[in-house]
């Protein structure tokens, strides 16, 4: 009783905290973080493209149709008889208008990654005799000098007629380097950007029933690349005097087609959508113009046509990724 008694007083509770290990939950806590690196690893993979083996595309051929418009008119730019006096700015550059057929503005017709169309052209006629197609011997050889044979002017200096209404038809394709994978454009998604590679322009889709090429406005291919035919020319060559336009200069357009194909394997096509796109990204060249000079003799007569154009040329670039699987091909 009276060891009881003492206990009671003398002796008192006190809270005490204890570091117990719970196996389960430990090991629940540590396969989590495992499984989040884990998830984070393939995310990046995935998203990196890293399964797939990726090549560049080998260039195929880039073809452009010109079309005329259905209904002309008479642009702003055009007038009745050439200027006599200079323009006060650019956007009055202003000259007689021609009404051509698009195999007349485009020349040559049949290239491959380029193109040029004629906005401005003078044609000169040489006489008989003026150069001998012929010529067989260093005496006669067929050499035009203007100064010393003067040719009579068939066309003054004149615009093409509403070149911006004009349509383009664009074709093209690629092939892996190992020539299993080939494409052309109808195959694809595609889409033709403006220069601030931001802003869609125009949108194909694949395997539509439409046109086997994309079809553009010469209109949208010139606002796409920021170019401006009626701006002033800043080409070395370009007489500020007068205030030459682009229209009157000529201009050189670039247009990269970059491509992406990713064809995934098995199971991963069952969760991520193959891709099969291209993009046009268009950019004019500062300080630049272009001109072609056409001559064409007449073996009948003896006569030499000479044609001075200056115009639109558009250079393409085929650039992009073709991502397969290694047991894909």
């Amino acid at each position: 009783m009276f060891s009881r008694i003492k206990n009671f007083l003398t002796t008192y509770n006190t809270n005490q905290i204890s570091e117990i290990t719970n196996r389960p939950i430990h090991c629940f806590i540590y396969r989590f973080i495992q499984l989040c690196i884990t998830a984070y690893i393939i995310l990046l993979i995935v998203e990196g493209k890293l399964y797939l083996k990726t090549d560049p595309p080998i260039p195929g051929a880039v073809r452009l149709t010109l079309q005329e418009p259905n209904n002309f008119t008479k642009p702003s730019y055009c007038v009745e008889s050439s200027p006599t006096t200079n323009p006060p700015s650019c956007a009055e550059d202003k000259l007689p208008c021609v009404y051509w057929g698009a195999k007349e503005i485009q020349y040559p017709i049949e290239e491959t990654g380029v193109a040029f169309f004629t906005t401005r052209a003078s044609i000169v006629k040489y006489p008989q005799g003026t150069c001998k197609i012929l010529a067989s011997s260093p005496e006669d050889a067929c050499i035009i000098n203007s100064r010393k044979s003067p040719g009579e002017s068939v066309m003054n200096s004149s615009f093409i007629a509403d070149i911006e209404n004009y349509t383009v038809m664009i074709e093209h394709s690629i092939a892996s380097i190992d020539g299993k994978i080939l494409l052309k454009n109808r195959l694809m998604d595609g889409q033709f950007l403006s220069a601030d590679d931001t802003t869609v322009i125009k949108s194909w889709w694949a395997n539509s029933n439409e046109a086997d090429g994309d079809i553009l406005t010469m209109k949208e291919i010139l606002d796409a690349a920021g170019a401006d035919l009626s701006a002033c020319s800043s080409a070395p060559g370009a007489n500020k005097d007068v205030n030459e336009s682009n229209r009157s200069s000529g201009i050189i357009i670039v247009i990269v087609i970059h491509y992406e194909y990713y064809q995934n394997p098995r199971p991963i096509s069952l969760f991520i959508n193959n891709v099969y796109n291209y993009k046009y990204k268009p950019r004019i060249i500062d300080d630049a113009e272009y001109k072609i000079i056409e001559a064409t003799s007449n073996i009948d007569d003896g006569s030499y046509i000479i044609k001075n154009r200056h115009g639109i040329r558009l250079v393409f670039h085929q650039h992009g990724k073709l991502g397969h699987s290694a047991g894909q091909l």
